[in-house]
């Protein structure tokens, strides 16, 4: 039997609760500032050219 992979928050790396879905969670318990900050860091990190030669 399969089973679903357990969803993690990508800001404070755990998980939401059972009865809340990742969007509630994300909504409630994080600021605008810490979301915002995720995403430059994570859309800095998806343009940065950091390959090594």
């Amino acid at each position: 039997m399969a089973t679903k992979e357990t969803v993690e928050c990508p800001v404070c790396r755990e998980p939401p609760p059972v009865d809340q879905q990742l969007e509630e969670h994300l909504f409630a318990d994080h600021s605008k500032r810490k979301l915002a900050k995720l995403i430059v860091a994570e859309t800095t990190a998806l343009t940065t050219d950091d390959i090594s030669e």
